[in-house]
């Protein structure tokens, strides 16, 4: 018998269209170092593009995340903006009332309509309740200055003075040096409405 060549195996393969898979099984084709090499070599390659392609979706969703993140942010502070907006609309139907309602007097109405632009609500849902804070404290504040000036109301009911009281009645101070202050020509401080 004679000897078989490689060489006329593989042309006798080649022209008969065997595949390898005919020849040999899946296991023993498998365990081929050089098919080892190759099979390794694609999963390598498959894991490293699947990476990469995770990567980039993990990006551009970190992006687009970021930028969604923004434009809430940007929404809830331009809401927030419209509701004080709002709010502070309510204001000034809301002094008309109180001001009526705490019987104050017209210099302490004057003060506080003068003052009425610095009251900036912060909740909505708030708003009169915040803004009687507001009013208590600058009738207290008024008082304060009045006090200072030498200007002596007598309680008008709701006012600064809760006991209530038939109007205002300034009392100048007893001293002549006072006076001065109490008098609206001489004291910038004092509008005549």
């Amino acid at each position: 018998m004679e000897k078989v060549t490689i060489d006329e195996v593989r042309d006798l393969i080649k022209a008969d269209k065997i595949k390898p898979s005919d020849l040999f099984g899946a296991d023993i084709l498998a365990e081929d170092p050089s098919v080892k090499g190759l099979i390794e070599t694609e999963n390598r390659r498959a894991v490293a593009g699947e990476y990469a392609h995770r990567k980039r979706g993990e990006e551009g969703f970190d992006k687009t995340k970021g930028e969604l993140e923004k434009q809430l942010a940007d929404l809830k502070a331009e809401a927030n903006t419209l509701r004080i907006a709002t709010a502070t609309g309510k204001v000034r139907p809301l002094y008309d009332a109180q001001k009526v309602t705490r019987k104050l007097t017209e210099k302490q109405a004057t003060f506080i309509e003068g003052r009425l632009d610095k009251f900036k609500p912060t909740k909505l849902e708030d708003v009169e309740k915040e803004f009687n804070f507001y009013l208590d404290s600058e009738v207290d504040e008024f008082g304060k200055i009045a006090k200072l000036m030498g200007i002596e109301e007598k309680a008008a009911g709701g006012g600064g003075d809760k006991s209530g009281g038939t109007g205002p009645e300034v009392t100048p101070a007893g001293d002549a040096t006072l006076n001065k202050y109490i008098d609206p020509a001489k004291n910038l401080f004092i509008k005549l409405a």
